[in-house]
């Protein structure tokens, strides 16, 4: 084995790669070495050796060593954004160097007032060798022993890579285009996540840009594709389960990987011409995995966190395998019919799902709208009538189409394109003769199931007390099954890679959504331990309901009202189990989806009472119908927006629609006893858009001879309200802040937008500090605010709430019991304090850890 010194390329302040102001180089996942704060504007060798290469921003170079050690030197952080204004290169790709012969210089006062940072990296980015002895934590001139380098064979020569080679290997070969949305390219920081992405996989991955290619495992060579805004890339894979990887590093590209997504980079991408292609079975998901685990072989495989939890239980599999399917077809009279029944069967069972899951329709509805879809029926057809199968016909339009929304830049796209495979396996299933919707109605109680990924209408028709934990080959955090797992509660680890696969049927094992893990054939003592921890939070939870139905009051006796928010008849009657002492939010809309027409004031007055009923008396706060552009109805033509989440929605949409908003408030006014039902209005921007439907208000409670008033809110969602909110306060008698839209709204991130989502918190200063204002305007006339968005079901947003003046939580029946018993710890003065400090933080994770310092019980 060799070792190499490398030299000081910069004269500075050397310093440790974990104080690199990027977080890509101070975790590590570039490579290994370390860093130098430089007081001279030269770059040198570091090491006798070849320049691989020169980037086209001229900010980074990389040097290979006699001993086949890849040295990549980056100068400064974001620096790539320069585009090579200020640096000038003085070597070539494929030149010989010596230690000490200049790279590169820079202008530092250039670079230094327009780059994030002039701290500069030497790090080793190939595999193979290790890196120890950075002489770090001391100024540092250039050419002086920085650091030592082990590995490699000493010749000169590195074979090359399967990536590299013209041979593609043998396995499954799998493809797929992608247009690049980086601003800068594949600089160091996403070739960097996009080879920790890669690394593992066991075949290979290249990435193909023009005429040029390169090995997805290599920093170096992703770099040195000289990649820019608006390329198209070809992501090909060799190996197991080759398409589906393909898939993966495709949708990790258009997240950005890292850096921001620049909207509209497609349209820069240089057109090319589609050809249709032939819709092949994907491989059977058995194939490649390998064995399965052994009874006495522990097996830990770590996934992302999806849904936290944790359970026991055993494991039912549930992988689906894409039979292959007959290309020729019986003519087009006998297989028309059949895709447009199967069609029928796999509507009517979409229809169902979203009957059992009201609250969660909006997914369903989705699906249906893809079936609707002209050109995807027309393209199936065109294919039947050459003479295909309905089968092949409708797999190789589906693929396409799917294929093509995943190229688009819009994330939005993007999920469509999933859901449109979702929707291809269960047509496919309904042209066999399957039911589509069967999904995990027949599970045994306490099953794990695990799958390549559940579909939404696996979940749809789940039993309570069923499904005790979801493990998903593929997926992502944000998926749509990802969404109604958490509404059951149930812990779900995602992209668990295709060793789930080897997990027999039955097999013991430990779920941790806290972990992202999947532990098993674990021993009896872990098995006995997670059951006994499991248990203890079931007997914390059922202790705390025990007092749940009692007022809800601080430890200084401060009263707190805590509401739950409800989605259908069905909630009512669990809420109250849990403590709701009342309903903040009704969401109205599961009496207007997949349905053909408005429904009657009578049928919404009959829904509304039996809620009122089941709520004892007790407040029912119902907002009126929340559509819109983004949550079309097909009876309420609505025109298209290019962005419906600000467009027609909420409180528009009923002054546009005025019989609409009229009948819901007809049937609110006719519910007993009269002082029991409370309106809100949503997406209040301004006090006339109230006024005008308190007008409706008083005009439908004169024509009903209703002679006692009703209260009429305004929620806060939208930044201007929170604003004006003692203007608004004047015309409403309260007020409720929706955080989910007000933190959209405020940061301007799609709450939609799996790009973002996860940077998406409703405790950012900003959003508090117009919490804040909004309870403040609120006060000038002595009205109550509510909080009933997503935040109010959090525990570490309480204390702050509560602190910022707000009286009213609104939150999910599941977690009532526990809020309540951890508000009844709390005292206004620490809760006002805490709040104070949290408005003079920078972030969101701030106020968490300020919280969590504060209250490390939460």
């Amino acid at each position: 084995m060799t070792a190499i010194t490398l030299a000081a390329p910069l004269a500075g302040w050397a310093m440790p790669l974990t104080e690199v102001p990027d977080p890509a180089f101070a975790q590590g996942l570039v490579g290994t070495g370390m860093a130098i704060d430089p007081t001279a504007n030269e770059l040198r060798s570091p090491c006798d050796g070849t320049v691989l290469s020169v980037h086209r921003a001229r900010h980074a170079c990389t040097v290979r060593t006699a001993s086949g050690a890849e040295v990549l030197l980056h100068l400064g952080v974001d620096t790539v954004g320069l585009n090579g204004e200020g640096f000038t290169a003085h070597v070539r790709d494929g030149q010989a160097v010596k230690t000490g012969d200049r790279l590169i210089s820079f202008d530092m006062d250039l670079v230094g007032s327009r780059a994030q940072s002039l701290v500069s990296m030497m790090v080793v980015v190939n595999d193979g060798f290790t890196v120890d002895g950075q002489s770090v934590d001391r100024e540092i001139a250039a050419g002086e022993p920085a650091m030592t380098v082990h590995g490699g064979s000493g010749a000169d020569a590195v074979p090359p890579t399967a990536a590299d080679s013209n041979d593609p290997g043998e396995g499954e070969i799998g493809e797929r285009a992608v247009v690049l949305p980086i601003a800068s390219g594949l600089h160091a920081r996403p070739a960097a996540a996009l080879v920790a992405a890669t690394k593992a996989y066991p075949g290979t991955v290249t990435i193909h840009c023009r005429d040029r290619r390169a090995n997805a495992k290599s920093v170096v060579a992703l770099m040195g594709l000289g990649t820019t805004l608006g390329d198209r890339l070809t992501v090909s894979v060799v190996g197991p389960g080759a398409q589906d990887m393909a898939e993966s590093v495709a949708v990790l590209i258009e997240g950005g990987l890292g850096d921001p997504v620049v909207a509209g980079a497609a349209a820069q991408a240089a057109p090319v011409a589609a050809t249709p292609v032939a819709a092949p079975a994907r491989p059977a998901a058995e194939e490649d995995a390998g064995p399965p685990f052994a009874p006495d072989e522990e097996v830990l495989l770590k996934g992302t966190i999806a849904v936290p939890g944790q359970a026991v239980g055993s494991v039912v599999r549930r992988f689906r395998t894409a039979a292959r399917v007959v290309e020729q077809g019986a003519g087009a009279q006998v297989e028309e019919p059949r895709l447009r029944q199967a069609l029928d069967r796999v509507v009517a069972g979409l229809t169902r799902s979203a009957q059992r899951m009201p609250e969660h329709a909006a997914i369903f509805q989705a699906h249906r709208e893809l079936l609707d879809d002209p050109e995807l029926l027309d393209g199936a057809l065109a294919d039947i009538r050459a003479g295909k199968s309905a089968e092949w016909s409708w797999q190789r339009t589906a693929r396409l189409q799917a294929d093509a929304l995943a190229g688009l830049a819009d994330p939005r796209m993007a999920e469509r394109a999933a859901d449109l495979r979702d929707l291809e396996q269960q047509v496919l299933a309904a042209l066999s003769g399957k039911e589509p919707d069967v999904g995990l109605a027949e599970l045994p109680a306490g099953s794990i199931v695990l799958a390549d990924e559940i579909l939404p209408s696996d979940l749809a028709g789940v039993p309570a007390g069923r499904l005790a934990g979801i493990g998903m080959v593929h997926g992502g955090p944000t998926s749509h099954a990802v969404i109604l797992a958490a509404a059951l509660g149930v812990p779900t680890v995602v992209a668990l890679g295709r060793q789930a696969e080897r997990v027999p049927d039955g097999a013991p094992v430990v779920i941790d959504g806290n972990r992202g893990e999947l532990l098993v054939f674990p021993p009896e003592d872990t098995l006995a331990t997670t059951r006994t921890a499991v248990a203890a939070r079931a007997a914390r939870r059922e202790e705390n309901r025990r007092t749940s139905r009692e007022d809800c009051r601080m430890a200084d006796g401060t009263r707190i009202e805590v509401f739950a928010n409800l989605g259908r008849v069905s909630d009512a009657p669990g809420a109250v189990v849990e403590g709701a002492e009342g309903c903040g939010l009704l969401r109205t809309e599961f009496l207007f989806l997949e349905r053909q027409s408005a429904p009657t004031e009578d049928e919404q007055y009959q829904q509304y009472q039996q809620i009122a009923d089941a709520l004892e008396g007790r407040p029912l706060v119902i907002r009126t119908l929340d559509v819109g552009g983004d949550k079309p109805l097909s009876y309420l033509p609505l025109p298209k927006e290019e962005n419906p989440v600000l467009g027609l929605r909420g409180v528009r949409v009923g002054l546009r629609e005025p019989e609409i908003l009229r009948a819901q408030i007809r049937a609110i006014l006719r519910v007993k006893p009269a002082g029991v039902c409370r309106i809100m209005v949503p997406m209040i921007a301004s006090p006339s858009e109230l006024q005008a439907v308190r007008a409706m208000v008083d005009e439908e409670r004169a024509k009903l001879g209703r002679a006692e008033p009703i209260e009429l809110g305004a929620m806060i969602e939208v930044p201007s309200a929170a604003l004006i909110a003692d203007r608004i306060g004047a015309v409403a008698d309260f007020l409720s802040i929706g955080t989910n839209d007000l933190t959209q709204y405020v940061l301007a991130m799609d709450r939609g937008n799996p790009h973002v989502a996860a940077q998406l918190d409703a405790l950012h200063p900003g959003v508090l500090r117009l919490i804040r204002l909004a309870v403040m305007g609120a006060k000038t006339h002595e009205r109550v605010v509510a909080v009933c968005g997503g935040s109010a079901s959090d525990p570490m947003a309480a204390p702050l709430l509560i602190g910022l003046g707000v009286t009213e939580l609104s939150a999910t029946p599941a977690v009532i019991a526990d809020l309540k018993a951890f508000i009844r710890t709390l005292r206004l003065e620490d809760c006002r304090r805490v709040a104070e400090a949290a408005l003079a933080t920078d972030s969101a994770d701030e106020v968490r850890r300020l919280v969590a310092e504060t209250w490390p019980a939460i």
